[in-house]
């Protein structure tokens, strides 16, 4: 059957409708996602139950958006209060599956076949979840789940044809999305300043973005992700708010301390990796032309012991090193391992992708010419 001959039969406002309400019951979904990933507990077992009590949840309290309005926000068993994050994701998933149904399904010439269409509406749903789940536990924890951040590259490439992009410029697309954050971003940052400018988890989401939308899109996510964080940034600077890091983050770095304290080697490994508590000194390419082309003697850059002329000053003078000459040890090691705050990025690439997914034509047409390939 043909989407045209469809559409006739059914009415329209049912087709709507029926999408929103789909949209709805997969954002209640999401929330149990959003909550669980970061936990790494299953997202099936057990059923939804209580935050408050542990009770278990039931069916008729478990309606997206209704439950939470008639219960006014706290849960039936124990009045525990609700977040108003679990109607907020349910609206936003109704929401996307209606404007992937506006904006694209309806869009398609009356001459597809309902079961294509309906494979463009599922992958393109598919790619909504998957980033509102990313935004919010990224938001919240500061990085991005692998099963969401690979699985949505490898579900792009599998996908491409419905989009009528070839699956190797696919392809070519994550690898580009991947290493033009890897390379400059995470290795080069790394080598020359000490410090990685962001983390692997944002390469892996613009991985994605390149699977989906080829390097063109990939780059536009990068451009206009990093547009987008820095008028976020520049408000909060304007509103004298200072960024901090979420309490979970908080905990977690807590936890990890104080596993690496008690000798947990993965713990130390997680801490060193972790761009928020990593060693700032760490510049390996810098360290390396220094040796090669002998501009510092290695033993004095990494171990910061004095040059031979400052040696025999020393030994000339019979007075002991005070204390203020004596370098604080102790308050430069509470620094390196502090926590810095830092804005989590992948929130605004996720929203520069679903610009790319709603609005990717007028963008090739209108703001990206040079970017974006002519078909």
């Amino acid at each position: 059957m043909r989407l045209d001959e469809l559409l006739s039969i059914v009415p329209l406002w049912l087709v709507r409708s029926s999408v929103f309400v789909f949209g709805l019951l997969w954002g209640s979904f999401l929330n149990v996602v959003i909550y669980r990933v970061p936990r790494e507990m299953s997202v099936v077992r057990p059923a939804s139950h209580c935050p408050g009590c542990g009770k278990p949840v039931q069916a008729y309290d478990n309606l997206p958006v209704l439950s939470y309005v008639i219960l006014r926000g706290r849960a039936r068993c124990c009045g525990a209060r609700m977040s108003p994050r679990y109607p907020l994701v349910e609206l936003i998933g109704g929401a996307l599956s209606l404007a992937i149904l506006e904006v694209i399904i309806l869009n398609l010439p009356g001459s597809v076949s309902v079961g294509r269409a309906a494979a463009i509406y599922g992958a393109d749903f598919a790619l909504c979840l998957a980033l509102v789940a990313a935004a919010f536990i990224d938001a919240e924890h500061m990085f991005l789940p692998d099963s969401i951040t690979i699985g949505g590259t490898a579900l792009g490439i599998v996908t491409a044809t419905l989009r009528d992009l070839p699956t190797l410029d696919s392809v070519i697309g994550a690898a580009v999305g991947f290493f033009g954050i890897y390379v400059p971003f995470i290795f080069l940052y790394k080598g020359l300043l000490g410090r990685t400018g962001m983390g692997l988890g944002d390469a892996k989401l613009l991985a994605l973005a390149g699977a989906w939308f080829g390097w063109p899109g990939a780059l536009f996510a990068l451009l206009a992700g990093a547009v987008q964080g820095s008028i976020y940034a520049g408000v909060l600077r304007v509103l004298g708010i200072e960024p901090k890091l979420p309490q979970a983050v908080l905990e977690d770095i807590a936890e990890l301390e104080k596993a690496a304290a008690e000798g947990d080697e993965e713990a130390k490994k997680a801490l060193a990796e972790d761009p928020l508590t990593e060693d700032e000194n760490d510049a390996f390419i810098v360290r390396f032309f220094q040796r090669l082309f002998n501009a510092a003697p290695p033993e004095v850059a990494e171990a910061g012991e004095t040059a031979p002329g400052a040696e025999n000053a020393a030994a000339t003078t019979d007075a002991p090193p005070t204390t203020a000459d004596a370098p604080p040890e102790e308050e430069e090691e509470v620094a390196d391992t502090a926590p810095r705050a830092r804005i989590p990025f992948g929130p605004f690439l996720i929203l520069a992708i679903l610009e790319l997914l709603f609005a990717g034509d007028w963008l090739r047409e209108r703001l990206l010419p040079l970017l974006w390939p002519v078909l």
